[in-house]
């Protein structure tokens, strides 16, 4: 028996040791993957629908609903400036924002106004009713903005865009035509 159990020994292949490194790199490949699969549904679900010109289910679905507004667009009055003049937008102006930026604990301040090109008359009535609101809208943007932010020329362009966004949804119009700084003072 001790025979059969040496020649086992010397005709056998010694057992190499288990390698451990296989189930690290199957864990981060999976980890890694599925890393990049919640980025692509992030950028389709909810940054994609952010960036979106046209909200969803009002142009291009082709419906009825959405070929009538775009008529009563073009069937809309021309504005005309006091002196009778046809104009094809008009500029209105909020002033004096002061907010303190995120983060500073009180520090540090924004002032800032804001130009709005608007392509009705009737949007500016209501902007003018409504300019509580819309100082408020503008206040909470620009507070949630840390110093950084409003100093990098993208992150300002970004900060437009949000302010147009959240204005025209706001106001329940697509006439908002332009978000225009007029005054920036970071101190």
């Amino acid at each position: 028996m001790a025979e059969e159990d040496k020649t086992v020994v010397e005709g056998g292949t010694p057992e190499e040791p288990k390698k451990k490194g296989g189930n690290k790199l199957i864990l981060f490949g999976g980890i890694g993957v599925g890393a990049i699969v919640i980025g692509i549904a992030l950028a389709l679900f909810v940054i994609k629908p952010m960036m979106a010109d046209t909200p969803e289910g009002e142009e291009g679905d082709g419906t009825e609903q959405a070929t009538e507004k775009h008529e009563e667009e073009k069937e809309k009055k021309p504005m005309v400036n006091e002196e009778g003049e046809e104009v094809s937008s008009l500029i209105y102006s909020i002033e004096s924002i002061v907010i303190n930026p995120a983060g500073t604990g009180g520090s540090r301040f924004l002032s800032v106004s804001f130009g709005f090109e608007i392509e009705s008359m009737e949007l500016q009535e209501e902007f003018v009713q409504r300019e509580p609101v819309i100082r408020d809208a503008l206040i909470t943007i620009l507070s949630s903005k840390t110093v950084a932010e409003l100093t990098d020329a993208k992150q300002k362009e970004i900060v437009r865009y949000q302010i147009k966004k959240r204005l025209s949804k706001l106001m329940h119009t697509k006439d908002l035509a332009g978000v225009y700084y007029t005054d920036f003072v970071l101190q």
